[in-house]
C-alpha cells in the first residue's frame, strides 16, 4: 500500500515537472510564432499531450463532439491556446471531425484577433484618459464621455492624417468619412 502511494506521488511529481517543463518553453517562444509552432508540434508528440488527448478521446467516445459523425481520425481541437503545454483543461479541448475542425480553428482564429483588437483598443483609451485625467480617471470620470473625447481626439488626428476637415458636431451615423476612419479603428488599423 505504501509503496502503490509513493509511486502515484513520484508518478505525479514527474508530470508536474514535465509540464513545467513545457509551460516555460512556450512561455519562452512566446511572441515568436515560427519558435512556438516548432514547440507546439513537439508538444503534441509528448507525453504530456497525449494523455490529455487521450482522455478527451474518451470523453466523446469516438464521434466528433460537434456534429456527432463517429471517427475514424478523430482530431483534438484546442478551443484556446491560454493553458498549452499540460495545463489544458478538458473542456478547453473537443474532438472533432476534419471539417468542424477547420471551422472551429476559423473561429477561435477570429475571437482571438476581436480580443487583440479590443485590448489595443482599451489600451490606447486608458493611455489617453491616463495623460489627460491621471490615474484616477476611472473613478473621477464618466467612462462614456471620456471614450467619446478620446474618439473625436483619434477622429482629428485621422481627419488631419488625410486632409480632411474635422467637424466634432458629425453625424457618426452618415458622416461617410467618419465611417471608413471607424472601421480601421474597429480593425486595430487606425
Amino acid at each position: 500500500m505504501v509503496n502503490n502511494d509513493w509511486k502515484m506521488w513520484q508518478e505525479n511529481k514527474l508530470r508536474e515537472q514535465k509540464i513545467g517543463e513545457w509551460t516555460s518553453r512556450f512561455e519562452k517562444a512566446d511572441g515568436n510564432s515560427r519558435e512556438w509552432q516548432n514547440v507546439y508540434r513537439a508538444y503534441l508528440q509528448s507525453d504530456v499531450w497525449k494523455e490529455k488527448r487521450r482522455q478527451v478521446l474518451d470523453r466523446a467516445n469516438g464521434k466528433c463532439e460537434k456534429c456527432g459523425v463517429i471517427l475514424l481520425d478523430p482530431d483534438v481541437h484546442h478551443l484556446t491556446y491560454d493553458r498549452v503545454g499540460g495545463n489544458e483543461r478538458l473542456d478547453d479541448l473537443k474532438v472533432l471531425c476534419f471539417p468542424c475542425h477547420r471551422k472551429a480553428d476559423k473561429q477561435r482564429d477570429r475571437e482571438t484577433d476581436e480580443r487583440r483588437t479590443d485590448s489595443y483598443y482599451q489600451a490606447r483609451l486608458h493611455g489617453f484618459a491616463t495623460r489627460i485625467y491621471g490615474d484616477m480617471w476611472w473613478y473621477e470620470k464618466d467612462h462614456e464621455e471620456v471614450e467619446i473625447e478620446f474618439i473625436k481626439f483619434l477622429y482629428k488626428r485621422y481627419c488631419e492624417e488625410y486632409g480632411l476637415e474635422f467637424d466634432p458636431h458629425l453625424d457618426p451615423e452618415s458622416n461617410i468619412d467618419f465611417i471608413e476612419f471607424w472601421n480601421q479603428i474597429l480593425n486595430g488599423e487606425g
